[in-house]
Parts: C-alpha cells; structure tokens; sequence
C-alpha cells in the first residue's frame, strides 16, 4: 500500500481549504478518501457531529442528507447555509438523539467519537436510529497514534487537554463495544504508519495548540510569517509520506459497522 497523500485528488483542495492549518490538511486525505466510499445521497443518511458541514461538502459535494447533529450552534449555522442537510439539530449525541428508531440507512462520523466521553452511549444511539441492515462508518485515531507519540510527557498531557481523547483504542475494543449495542464489525481500514503519524502529530500539537488553546508557536508563527513559501515547501515535503496500511498497522482506522436485526 503506497499512496502518498500527494496522489489524492483531495490534497490540493485541502491545502487551499485549510492553509492555516496545514495538519488538518494531512489527517482529511485518508478520512476524506475513505469516507468518499459511502453514498449518503442514494439512501436515508446521518451525519452525526457533522460540525459545520465542510466535510461533507467537500467528499460529496452538494449531495443530500437527510440530518445533521452537532453540538456547537455556530458550526450548524454554517452547516445550514451549505445546503447540503434536510434539517440540522442541536443535541448532544450521548443522549437521545431527536430521531426515530429506525430512522435512518446510513449513519456517518468523522473523527469525533474519541472526543465524546460517554462513548457507549452514543454508540447506543446510533444503533437505535439506524435500520435493521444499516451502516454505521467512521474515522478515529487509535491507541498506536499515542503509543508512537515522541515529543513528550508534557506535550501529550496538554495536547490531551485541549484535544481531549477519551476511547484511543484498538480494533478488537471497538468491535467489543459496537457489538454490545447490535452493531456488528465488517470492515477495518488503516492509515498513518508511524513515520506520518509521528510527523502529523508534532504538526497537530503545534497547530491545534495555537488555535485552541491560543499556546505560542515558533513553527506556527514562523509559517504564518511567510506562509506563501512554506505552503508550498510543506505541501511537497508531507505530500511524499505513504498514508495507507493495514488496519493493524496504523494509527487511524477506518470502521464499517452493521446493525443486525
């Protein structure tokens, strides 16, 4: 498995789109190629903590969902102005969703479950809203992402802070916990080998911490100084690591679930 993020046809988009934030551009190649394998405009589709939308827009353009839920109003208003959900709802996805059993074919999460604390409860819901035979898909960084985590102790123990990771497990813990709820295990896929995890990782501390938690960078600003170039430069250096594995040789894995009757 040797595709290099700079083979996607997401990778310039996502640099023009995320230029701020060069890691965000490096993490959505594989969620974005992944997650372009579902159909949600061909069935009755979720898109659970669908943030402010820009996801979904740019893997499946103007396609039609029936529903997005987050929990952040302002990133839903931005999601309503995309056009792209038959109705958007504020709620919090570990309690009772505002839907009915059954309601749904497909339901979507990108790269949010590990932030939700009661996790088992989400997943309860999920299972309760979707049909007997529907598909539950997400993206989620796994345990090996923390285990080859190399910039130290402190750095990981803020990072956590103000990325918060609460369920960076393995595939065998998921398959547990989704079977416990009816959802039944079909698919692991795999994506960041150590190398480009490692790499991806230094990048997100720096950035996300300058964003969130406002911490100073001398890489971030540094970047932001002379942007134009560095943009370039970063965008030839990260687009030459192999993003692909298999699934229990990454740090990010790809899920498809069932819900059997």
């Amino acid at each position: 498995m040797t595709s290099k993020l700079s083979e996607s046809p997401y990778w310039k988009p996502l640099w023009m789109t995320y230029a701020k934030v060069p890691s965000i551009a490096v993490c959505r190649v594989p969620e974005m190629t992944y997650a372009s394998r579902l159909s949600p405009n061909t069935c009755v589709a979720l898109d659970h903590c669908c943030g402010d939308g820009k996801f979904a827009q740019l893997v499946w353009g103007n396609a039609q969902w029936a529903a997005g839920c987050d929990f952040d109003t302002k990133a839903l208003e931005s999601a309503q102005k995309r056009e792209i959900y038959t109705r958007t709802d504020n709620c919090d996805v570990s309690k009772r969703l505002p839907y009915d059993d059954a309601a749904f074919d497909l339901v979507f999460n990108n790269s949010a479950l590990e932030h939700v604390p009661d996790v088992d409860s989400a997943l309860s819901e999920i299972a309760r809203v979707l049909k007997t035979g529907g598909v539950f898909a997400f993206n989620v960084l796994n345990h090996r992402y923390f285990e080859w985590w190399d910039i130290g102790a402190q750095a990981e123990k803020d990072y956590r802070a103000w990325q918060p990771f609460f369920h960076a497990w393995d595939s065998a813990t998921w398959a547990k916990h989704l079977a416990d709820v009816g959802l039944r295990l079909v698919e692991v896929h795999g994506y960041f080998d150590r190398p480009i995890a490692q790499h991806f990782a230094k990048l997100d501390y720096e950035f996300s911490g300058a964003s969130l938690a406002h911490r100073s960078s001398t890489m971030v600003d540094r970047y932001h100084r002379f942007r134009k170039v560095w943009r370039r430069v970063w965008m030839w250096q990260l687009g030459r690591y192999s993003w692909q594995t298999a699934p229990e040789d990454g740090a990010g894995y790809f899920i498809k679930a069932v819900r059997d009757a």
